[in-house]
């Protein structure tokens, strides 16, 4: 065996350094570019859960409201109000429209005040 044959057949199973140090480089970016992927994919899943937790703090709002609204509804509805008042035998009892006095107009209290301050 030549001199050249064993220099090339000693260093052709070694990896020289400029490859070497791509080959860091790369497991760097490779590494860099998973774990921004993992920090983007917790944030991502972070805020599809904070929005989740909104809107079922809306819809639960929502079904509280129509609750209350339904509760005022019936509290507030003529006949119940009728039957509450018998069951505690009030006074309370419907007016008939002969009973309404009329509301004097705009007109008329701004003539009476302007009068009055003369």
């Amino acid at each position: 065996m030549s001199a050249a044959q064993a220099t090339s057949s000693r260093y052709s199973l070694s990896i020289s350094f400029s490859f070497l140090v791509w080959m860091v480089f790369f497991a760097i970016i490779t590494a860099t570019g998973g774990v921004t992927f993992a920090v983007l994919k917790n944030k991502q899943v972070a805020v599809r859960t904070e929005i989740e937790l909104i809107n079922r703090s809306i819809s639960e709002s929502n079904m509280n409201t129509n609750e209350h609204r339904a509760k005022i509804t019936t509290l507030t509805n003529r006949w119940a109000m009728l039957a509450r008042l018998d069951s505690f035998n009030s006074e309370l009892r419907d007016i008939t429209p002969d009973q309404i006095e009329p509301l004097r107009d705009l007109q008329q209290t701004e003539s009476q005040r302007a009068t009055a301050a003369r």
